[in-house]
């Protein structure tokens, strides 16, 4: 016993937890608060906005000041916009801590933020005045993405140049990673601003950005900063977490660009990509399972209660999107893809279920666990705000499952009565239109967590300004 008592304490003594004082701090990491507040903002409108949206799809005849199409263009850029803003964030501000040194150039950073701000404002507003090219996700207005394209770009390049500086150890996994998510948004992105002459290739690379961009490269640079916040807050060690990366890298990489084949079959491609797209959609399951593992190992070992509140607010929601990881993304996905059962799910509410846990559940959930943790940093919060904020946790999660679970229910029964059964359909929109309330109203529970978080949020970036 004795023995016992003095290994537990030299292992206590050698791998002390971090306190934010042992983290080293650069300047430069300061560039991710602004990218930060912005992807809170935009994650609370989102909210308001799908809520409408839901409700619109139920009761058809409620007075709304946008239409329901421009409204639906713009929840579903904002899909994309909030998480990537909240992973830039993310990345400018650990990237300097990994590389040992402050970032090329802040100036190019703050300027990418002035730029992103006035892009993703620009593309909202021309969007809710119905300037619409209509291609799903990518309904803004084609200068306006090359804007973004332009914004992702530069901070590659920062990213790039810090990198390449001296002093910055180039095999670092975490590194590696960020630099090969961020700098695959920019070659998958760009053709989606051409134009094609036929509806197969133009979705064909639609589908580089709805699923590569979700699936391979924000993948790739989440585990990297994933991997410096365990580092930051909690006694792993780098050793530990690096092999587990490099892994994690190549699977990523290989089933990322492979399980994204069960689309190309229904976007007129030969019916083989629907085998492959189901074979690498199972491997995914992997790099998914590896990172879920180390995550709960880490928090055996270092003690959940023992982190400041920022700490635990960033690994509930880090939690919260590995469980959706598995469940919704990984699971559901793999279900979809079957090819004998594909063909009865593809295009119902099964896959708007799906793509609400994948999206919003992993990547959503991510890029909150990062803005959460940088934004409370260094910040008196109190027991009341506390609450609140751990209420919103709750809310969010609680919305966005009873959310999922009516879209899998309509589905359930959309595919049952619409494809077997043979109904019209305008009767089964009918006969599903109580779990389209129950979806409604999962999305007023979770408006209500990003809003109230939103405004507690808002309250610490206020209190850091004055």
């Amino acid at each position: 016993m004795l023995t016992w008592l003095l290994r537990r304490w030299r292992r206590k003594k050698r791998h002390p937890v971090p306190q934010l004082s042992q983290v080293p701090r650069y300047e430069t990491a300061k560039a991710g608060y602004p990218f930060c507040l912005l992807a809170v903002l935009l994650f609370g409108l989102q909210g308001l906005v799908a809520t409408a949206g839901a409700l619109d799809v139920v009761f058809p005849d409620l007075p709304s000041p946008i239409s329901f199409p421009n409204g639906r263009a713009i929840h579903l850029n904002l899909s994309l916009l909030w998480p990537l803003l909240g992973l830039m964030g993310g990345v400018y501000y650990f990237f300097p801590g990994e590389a040992g040194r402050d970032l090329y150039s802040e100036k190019l950073a703050r300027g990418q933020f002035w730029l992103t701000a006035v892009v993703s404002l620009a593309i909202l507003g021309t969007l809710a005045l119905g300037i619409n090219e209509g291609r799903e996700y990518f309904e803004a207005w084609r200068p306006l993405r090359a804007g973004l394209l332009v914004t992702i770009a530069l901070m590659f390049y920062n990213l790039l140049r810090t990198y390449l500086g001296p002093g910055v150890p180039k095999l670092r996994p975490t590194l590696i990673s960020i630099l090969l998510g961020t700098g695959s948004l920019v070659p998958l992105y760009f053709p989606n601003l051409l134009s094609y002459g036929h509806q197969t290739r133009d979705d064909l690379v639609r589908f580089w950005v709805v699923h590569l961009w979700e699936e391979m490269s924000l993948e790739l640079a989440g585990t990297g900063v994933i991997a410096a916040l365990l580092l930051t807050m909690t006694r792993v060690r780098r050793e530990t977490l690096a092999a587990v990366i490099y892994l994690e890298l190549a699977l990523v990489v290989m089933t990322g660009i492979f399980s994204t084949g069960h689309h190309y079959y229904w976007i007129g491609l030969p019916s083989y990509w629907l085998t492959i797209g189901l074979v690498f959609s199972g491997g995914q399951l992997i790099p998914i399972l590896l990172l879920v593992i180390s995550t709960v190992k880490t928090l055996a070992v270092s003690g959940f209660r023992e982190l400041p509140t920022n700490g635990r607010l960033a690994l509930a929601f880090l939690g919260a999107s590995a469980f959706y990881h598995v469940t919704g993304a990984g699971c559901m996905g793999f279900v979809l893809a079957v090819p004998g059962i594909n063909r009865w799910l593809h295009g119902t509410y099964l896959t708007s279920a799906h793509s609400h846990l994948a999206l919003a559940g992993v990547f959503g959930l991510l890029s909150l666990s990062l803005c959460l943790y940088i934004m409370l940093q260094g910040q008196q919060v109190s027991k009341r705000e506390q609450q609140g904020l751990w209420l919103s946790f709750l809310l969010v999660n609680g919305g966005l499952l009873v959310m999922g679970g009516g879209l899998a229910a309509a589905g359930a029964l959309q595919v049952y009565l619409h494809r077997v059964a043979g109904l019209e359909f305008g009767t089964v929109a009918g006969l599903i239109r109580p779990y389209l309330l129950v979806r409604a109203l999962g999305g007023i529970i979770y408006a209500a967590g990003s809003t109230w978080l939103t405004w507690l949020v808002l309250r610490v970036a206020w209190r850091r300004v004055i």
